[in-house]
């Protein structure tokens, strides 16, 4: 199959306004072979042996490179707009107290409507941390990889898993029992104290990701993409992530892993280690470029920036989220004035409601500008536009071969209507994508050079009957009753653990 896009315009930042007039690009299977002016590559002239030829008008329209979601849980599509004025510690404590235990087709439902909702906004990848409310089981990690199949979007899943929660042993030293909680049963509270046992739970984990990670990486001719996900730095021990980075490379995968979101993961970090998280995992030979790091906010010292710029992990800002969990700011301009590759997520849709990566850009964009008197030194729009593209791509291991339109790179190419309400007058390109645009002018969006949205309508899934599904399933789920007392309590419980913490932390300790 080849697809060409005639007489359209290409985002191309050393054209004038950031745009390339008058193009027309080819693709052949799943690659950009050739892109010159509408005139020289007509379709007259075009020799494609006996490939069927989909031939696509692009008049009015311009080709940006598919934008990329580095974080997300599609798991939280069901409680999206559920909460607010919650930071992050008591926050997972609701989320573990009212998720229930999914069903394998749950974890379908949640995965596909996430697809939905990204390719109609012209998200061509995401990277999907998966949680589950109980032990795993490798029914839901094939269901949410096989929505992302049917679905036609590029997707990394990393099934997120633990090993030993630092929180609760720092929760202990304080004087606040947080290990009855359900977050606390879910993340270690009632396992039994010892090493044999837990290096046994680990491995019996790890040999089920390896058995899946075999099945499903790089399937769909290299669309679909298997990682490791341990939780976050607080959740696991050294021992967990040496294992998980070497499963990971025996694949060719990535690991995917929280990082400081907040100042009481940060204060926990350094009370148990003596050290930060990434002079930790520095000292452990445990950052490279095949390890992400979503939010990693409280990566403050210069010390700690020129740690990750050496060892080339990269950080994921999730600005939304962050901002609706009260965690605080990652510090994106020093981390880019180190060449710090920095890729961009939404986050779950609990924590920031909405799975739209233009909503992700502009507050990307914007936010910094408050910490930073020099308005040279504020992030510009192509700044945050390369975050969510070649940063997203770096992620996604497919750096050089993804998030550019570009000969030689894999087609992840959507087409925006210019004639739009929000992009009307095209000014400068970067500026009006992440200033202006919504994902409402989205009209058709490629991957892996198949047609996946046309005139704004989904070809791959039946939409209506899945969201329908979804709906009623949602009405279901214990988030959706009133808390029971206990839930309360743990919440209460949580809430007066990061009050504490925090008061501390603000008094210098």
């Amino acid at each position: 199959m080849a697809i060409l896009i005639e007489h359209v315009d290409v985002l191309d930042p050393a054209a004038p306004r950031s745009t390339a007039h008058d193009q027309s690009i080819l693709i052949e299977g799943n690659t950009i072979t050739r892109i010159a002016p509408a005139a020289e590559l007509a379709l007259p002239s075009l020799q494609i042996g006996a490939q069927t030829l989909q031939v696509i008008n692009g008049r009015g329209l311009l080709a940006i490179p598919g934008l990329i979601s580095a974080h997300t849980h599609s798991p939280e599509n069901f409680m999206r707009g559920a909460t607010e004025r919650m930071p992050l510690e008591p926050w997972l404590v609701w989320l573990y107290g009212t998720c229930g235990e999914y069903s394998a087709r749950d974890h379908y439902l949640c995965a596909a409507m996430s697809a939905i909702e990204m390719l109609l906004s012209g998200v061509t990848g995401t990277l999907d941390h998966l949680w589950h409310g109980g032990p795993w089981q490798r029914e839901y990690l094939d269901a949410a990889m096989q929505a992302y199949s049917d679905s036609g979007i590029r997707a990394a899943v990393a099934p997120m898993y633990d090993d030993h929660d630092y929180v609760l042993d720092v929760a202990d030293q304080l004087g606040f029992d947080l290990r009855g909680s359900v977050y606390g049963q879910s993340h270690g509270g009632y396992r039994p104290d010892r090493e044999d046992y837990r290096r046994g739970l680990l491995r019996d984990t790890l040999a089920m990701l390896d058995a899946w990670m075999c099945d499903w990486h790089r399937r769909d001719d290299g669309r679909l993409q298997a990682f490791l996900g341990p939780a976050a730095g607080q959740l696991v021990t050294t021992e967990c992530l040496q294992w998980s980075l070497a499963l990971a490379r025996k694949h060719g995968a990535g690991v995917h892993m929280h990082c400081v979101e907040t100042r009481v993961q940060d204060y926990c970090i350094r009370r148990v280690r003596g050290k930060t998280a990434i002079h930790w995992l520095y000292d452990e030979g445990l950052l490279s470029p095949e390890v992400t790091l979503p939010h990693s906010v409280w990566v403050r010292s210069p010390a700690d920036l020129d740690r990750l710029a050496e060892c080339g992990a990269i950080p994921v800002h999730n600005p939304a989220a962050n901002l609706k969990l009260g965690s605080g700011l990652m510090p994106m301009r020093e981390m880019l004035d180190r060449g710090i590759t920095v890729a961009l997520g939404v986050d779950g849709a609990c924590s920031s409601d909405n799975q739209n990566m233009f909503d992700a850009m502009k507050l990307a964009a914007l936010i910094h500008n408050l910490n930073h008197h020099d308005p040279q030194t504020w992030i510009s729009a192509r700044e945050a536009f390369e975050a969510c593209t070649l940063g997203g791509a770096a992620a996604l291991l497919l750096r050089e071969r993804l998030g550019r339109v570009r000969v030689g790179y894999l087609a992840d190419i959507v087409l925006l209507d210019t004639r739009s309400a929000v992009l009307a007058p095209m000014n400068d390109a970067y500026g009006m994508l992440v200033h202006c645009e919504t994902g409402s002018s989205v009209k058709h969006v490629i991957v892996n050079g198949r047609l996946v949205v046309r005139d704004r309508k989904l070809l791959t899934l039946d939409t209506d009957p899945l969201i329908a599904e979804f709906f009623e399933r949602a009405a279901r789920l214990p988030f959706r009753q009133p808390l029971d007392e206990k839930t309360r309590k743990d919440i209460a419980d949580a809430q007066a653990f990061w009050q504490a913490v925090m008061q501390r932390v603000e008094s210098g300790e």
